[in-house]
């Protein structure tokens, strides 16, 4: 099989949740970085392929929850999602309608979302209620393989963005689960019939060169960031220097990366690009942070990133080094469109 064939059929589970967050000015039942947002509901969309032209979508799937840590609507909250506190009184306990929606994705699809933040929400809520965090293995963020296909660009647009872009007709409102699950699944649609077109014009070494689905299918379950931080130092320059002087290793194997970019400043921020043969491409970051004593550490980041967020770092580096100098080539490295943490094997 081709590496870019898919294994037909194959389903792509679509979701959104809303989720209402602590208020600032009162006692928290639980630590907001423990639980940074509750869960009130979960939308979803199922996008199944017979082929790369053949397509059925689900009708929508929406459950209510009703939340046991956060029950007063914050105001923030309130405008985005048009909900108020006594829309709170009602709907199911979570990990029954965690249950009802796992029941309903079925046994074997990718789970799918427009960024990451909903894994992550969704993670938080699962560990609050003892649950295993583990969810499904194959995950597809739906934002950066839209920008990448549509647009050949690393800029994180929103989904009123790819619906206009599209011309999706909108008949209702944004920032309702099941609604914006439906938008989420019709985007996703659109962006792999032009990636099935794409692919279908390429040949020979172009055809590498296109972007990949593989590469944008992860496992989310994995530790895929490193996060330390420096002693205290006296001044921003020594933090830095100090937080500079970790050594880069992969967050899954231990190994040590290979530089593609090493560290260098964009700003008040240092920036680096990484690569693991065996898990794939990686950022680094780095910023000095001031106590109440008025000293400083560093604090430094490494996660693994899909290509979009790559080549926003190549772009960061060659505004830095072309301010002085001209035709400034970067180094001789290849870029996956995504990470490969774990990819999926149906592409």
């Amino acid at each position: 099989m081709k590496q870019d064939e898919i294994n037909y059929p194959i389903t792509f589970v679509v979701f959104d949740m809303e989720w209402n967050q602590p208020i600032p000015y009162m006692p928290s039942p639980v630590d907001p970085k423990i639980l940074p947002g509750e869960i009130i509901e979960i939308g979803a969309v199922k996008l199944t392929l017979q082929s790369s032209t053949e397509y059925s979508m689900s009708e929508p799937f929406l459950i209510t929850v009703k939340p046991q840590y956060y029950k007063i609507m914050n105001r923030q909250v309130s405008r985005v999602i048009n909900k108020d506190t006594n829309d709170l009184r009602w709907g199911v306990s979570f990990p029954e309608a965690y249950d009802f929606f796992m029941k309903w994705c079925g046994e074997d699809f990718v789970l799918c979302a427009w960024g990451d933040s909903d894994i992550s929400i969704l993670k938080s809520n699962l560990k609050i209620h003892g649950l295993s965090a583990e969810v499904n293995d194959r995950f597809l963020d739906i934002q950066p393989l839209f920008g990448r296909v549509a647009e050949n660009t690393a800029q994180q647009r929103s989904v009123a963005y790819a619906v206009d872009f599209y011309r999706i007709p909108q008949t209702d409102d944004f920032h309702s689960a099941d609604k914006d699950a439906y938008y989420e699944a019709k985007i996703l649609k659109e962006t792999l019939t032009d990636y099935f077109a794409i692919r279908e014009k390429a040949d020979g070494k172009e055809k590498g060169e296109q972007p990949q689905l593989k590469h944008y299918i992860s496992n989310p379950n994995l530790n895929t960031q490193k996060k330390w931080r420096s002693e205290i130092c006296a001044t921003e320059k020594e933090a830095i220097n100090l937080s500079l002087k970790e050594e880069m290793l992969c967050p899954i194997c231990q190994m040590k990366l290979s530089a593609n970019l090493d560290w260098f400043s964009s700003g008040h921020t240092w920036m680096s690009l990484w690569f693991c043969q065996e898990h794939g491409q990686l950022t680094g970051k780095i910023r000095a942070k001031k106590t109440p004593q008025q000293a400083f550490y560093g604090m430094g980041q490494l996660r693994f990133v899909n290509g979009n967020a790559a080549r926003y770092v190549q772009e960061k580096w060659q505004e830095r080094n072309c301010k002085n100098e001209q035709n400034v080539k970067l180094p001789e490295y290849e870029i996956n469109d995504g990470n490969n943490v774990n990819n999926c094997e149906h592409s």
